[in-house]
């Protein structure tokens, strides 16, 4: 066999090792999973998980002399449950390519698979937000996808009425206007983001709104750019007006957002973007099963070898507190 220098065992460490780097070689994949909040999964504890909100009174009250002290009060808020699924791709390696063909191919057509999972992965997470206007979508697999958010009523994540629990109050998630990211834009969502933040009882709450989410589209990215990077003012002409906004936000890029639930190119979503509280806001994912490679099978009727990559996960948000969003 012309693979007789990879003996088995070593070609399989090898593929196993670069497989395992995989995920790090999607480049949107970790910021994009710094966006969300990450659900531990223990071995054999079933397909789903619940999440629940919860919410407690926030103030504490007078209290006269010889008076006893006031009991506060907890209210449940909305749970979200997530349902795993399973993906996996394959490639086929036929005996004349594995007695003919050069080593390096069979190395790139098994290596390749580290890519596939993370890949899509990494589109399931983006489109959260890229159909975060809607209830539900249609994937690529021609399966449903659920992105309701935990109430009793179908809400999206987008909406101008979000129900709370403990109180007949609502906020909304819907940046007045929805308007093209610039600095006047920012201070909208600003003001939504200080007003539209609220408990399940109805009261204002705080929470560390620190990340603009955008696509890739040229014009958006520069407009951030120069409100986050500029030290002056980009409004003034006045080059001695300070900039109050420099360095005041982080930035993630999705490069899928503007997307299909194919992954093709969708024109109208180009100039969407997001104000969120990263690792405060109510988005989840829980990882059942890492991407991994498996055993590689020889099939003894035309000894092809099939090999494969696997992943199991779950994605679902709770509430749209602490996410506000630009898009129509």
């Amino acid at each position: 066999m012309l693979i007789s220098s990879l003996a088995f065992p070593d070609f399989m460490d090898t593929t196993e090792r670069m497989h395992a780097k995989g995920p790090t070689l999607i480049q949107d994949l970790v910021p994009l999973k710094s966006l969300f909040q990450e659900v531990k999964i223990s071995p054999n504890t079933g397909n789903q998980r619940i999440i629940d909100e919860y919410d407690g009174e926030m103030y504490a009250r007078t209290k006269i002399e010889s008076g006893n002290a006031r009991r506060v009060s907890a209210t449940k808020g909305w749970s979200k449950t997530i349902t795993m699924k399973r993906i996996a791709s394959e490639v086929v390696i036929s005996w004349e390519l594995r007695n003919l063909g050069k080593d390096q191919e069979i190395i790139r057509r098994i290596t390749s698979l580290s890519h596939f999972c993370p890949q899509r992965f990494a589109l399931d997470l983006t489109h959260v937000f890229t159909f975060s206007n809607a209830t539900s979508y249609t994937d690529m697999d021609g399966e449903t996808i659920d992105l309701t958010m935990g109430y009793t009523t179908d809400t999206a994540l987008v909406d101008s009425t979000h129900d709370l629990t403990g109180s007949t109050d609502t906020y909304s998630t819907v940046i007045t206007g929805t308007p093209y990211f610039s600095k006047g834009a920012f201070q909208i969502a600003r003001e939504r983001a200080k007003t539209q933040t609220k408990d399940n009882y109805g009261k204002i709450v705080l929470k560390n709104f620190n990340t603009v989410v955008t696509g890739n589209d040229p014009v958006t990215l520069d407009e951030v750019d120069i409100l986050k990077k500029s030290p002056t003012d980009p409004s003034q002409i006045n080059p001695g007006v300070i900039n109050s906004y420099s360095g005041s936000f982080m930035h993630v890029i999705l490069p899928r957002l503007a997307t299909t639930a194919t992954g093709a190119y969708d024109s109208t979503k180009e100039k969407w973007w997001f104000y969120i509280a990263a690792n405060e806001w109510l988005g989840y994912y829980g990882i059942w099963e890492q991407a991994n490679m498996t055993t590689p099978d020889i099939d003894s009727h035309n000894d092809d070898w099939s090999v494969g990559t696997r992943m199991s996960y779950g994605i679902g948000v709770v509430t749209g507190s602490g996410f506000l969003a630009s898009c129509s």
